[in-house]
């Protein structure tokens, strides 16, 4: 016989549970297992959550590069500002349309208007030109500006009212240009002494229920609504500071230069060449500085705009990519880290002709 200590107890299929009211009930020992997970169930869940955890890592990685990148391109922020206004100006539109004139070559304005002919017509505007001088877009609004300022109308479907959220097509008056000053963006109680002196890239972009285009008889009196003087304008872009935008004709077009001193204007009814017409293409140029020469500039000249640009450069169309170079040798030569960026743009919605307006 084995000895007694070495004896192990005979494991039974049954288990005893006591009962309160029921006394000793026996039941099943893997009766008590039922309500556990399989191995296959546990292995589903643990690949599940380690595809998870994957795609979670891609993220967050994701995430990291951006940032990274942003923060060791100083010239990120000025890069998607010249994307998005490339991308706004490509929707520009007049959408023309023939209506009848009397011999002044004037519209319909009451019921005394006697038809003579059939004339080139749009209720819209696309205006661009230097910003500032004598006859500036934003001389009126005092604004100190540099290059040209460029405003226009496109589909872009936003309103400031519920009831027109998802209307895609909703016209919108958007506008571009350069701008000297201080950060007005942060509140008065933070920081008050401070100061952040630059040139920045102003994006101006009006709900489709302030539109003033059609209440208004020229495009200077529409600039002045869309930019009243004194009004605050978003920023899109910092250390931003030269701004160009050329109409030009198609690549394969010969004829004369559209806008010879970079001014254009749908409106002007002494051109009866553009007149109501987009221009069928448009160069897009942008110059940045980075962030620690546009710092040193601030501290030396402080509320003064600093003269980066010299006042005789892009006076011609013709003298452009002349201008740009030495635009590049001066800023080389003040020890200004900059980039300039240069795009021609298509707009789509131009069915330009050579033939004017008939007046």
């Amino acid at each position: 016989m084995r000895p007694f200590s070495r004896l192990r107890p005979r494991q039974s299929s049954l288990e005893i549970e006591f009962r309160a009211h029921g006394g000793f009930v026996a039941r099943p020992a893997s009766a008590r297992n039922s309500r556990s997970f399989t191995l296959v169930e546990v292995l589903v869940t643990l690949a599940l959550l380690l595809v998870i955890l994957v795609a979670v890592m891609q993220f967050m990685s994701m995430i990291e590069q951006a940032w990274q990148s942003a923060a060791a391109d100083p010239y990120a922020e000025a890069q998607n500002a010249f994307e998005a206004l490339a991308q706004n100006l490509a929707t520009a539109t007049l959408e023309p349309y023939q209506d009848y004139a009397d011999t002044n070559g004037a519209f319909r304005t009451n019921s005394a208007f006697i038809p003579d002919h059939l004339a080139r017509r749009s209720d819209l505007d696309f205006v661009c030109g230097p910003g500032a001088g004598t006859n500036g877009l934003l001389t009126a609004s005092g604004r100190t500006t540099s290059g040209s300022g460029v405003f226009f109308l496109a589909p872009g479907g936003y309103t400031q009212t519920y009831a027109h959220e998802g209307m895609e097509r909703l016209f919108n008056a958007m506008g571009y240009f350069v701008e000297f000053g201080d950060d007005t963006t942060a509140p008065g109680f933070i920081l008050p002494q401070t100061h952040s002196w630059r040139w920045r890239l102003k994006e101006i972009l009006q709900p489709s229920e302030s539109l003033q285009i059609f209440a208004t008889a020229n495009s200077s009196n529409w600039i002045q609504q869309v930019v009243p003087p004194g009004a605050a304008a978003p920023v899109l872009a910092e250390n931003v500071i030269l701004l160009l935008v050329l109409p030009e004709r198609a690549a394969n077009d010969s004829g004369p230069a559209l806008a010879p001193a970079f001014s254009y204007d749908s409106r002007d009814t002494t051109n009866l060449l553009t007149l109501h017409q987009l221009p069928p293409r448009l160069i897009l140029v942008l110059v940045a500085i980075d962030p620690v020469s546009a710092q040193r500039l601030a501290a030396q000249n402080g509320s003064n705009p600093p003269p980066l640009v010299s006042a005789g450069l892009f006076q011609q169309a013709a003298q452009l990519n002349a201008d740009l170079a030495t635009l590049d040798g001066t800023l080389t030569a003040q020890k200004i880290d900059h980039r300039i960026f240069q795009r021609e743009i298509l707009l789509p919605a131009s069915s330009w002709s050579d033939t004017p307006s008939p007046p």
